[in-house]
């Protein structure tokens, strides 16, 4: 079963998978560098309590988890059955260009 995926410098990734993925032992999701990320795995929500395991934790910038798309509670996707953890840096944009004079 899939328990971790890891994403790294994949600027153009959209989404894991074209279809609905369902990922129920799912325990872990890094990411860094996938700016144009913009859904999560679903997880059978009532499922993962039942048998123990707890919400999965989302290592990503907090700019990334604040664009994702979600599908709603009555779909197994939503915030609430994630855990976040943001990187103790953050990356800010910057502003495009030379500031040099």
């Amino acid at each position: 079963m899939l328990k971790s995926i890891y994403l790294h410098d994949l600027p153009s990734l959209q989404q894991v998978c074209e279809l609905r993925m369902l990922a129920p032992a799912l325990e872990t999701i890094t990411m860094r560098g996938c700016r144009s990320l913009r859904r999560l795995p679903a997880i059978d929500a009532a499922g993962h309590l039942k048998e123990g395991h707890s919400r999965p934790i989302v290592d990503c910038e907090k700019d990334l988890w604040d664009k994702l798309e979600w599908d709603g509670l009555h779909a197994g996707h939503h915030p609430s059955f994630f855990r976040t953890r943001h990187p103790a840096y953050y990356r800010m944009k910057m502003p495009r260009g030379s500031l040099l004079r």
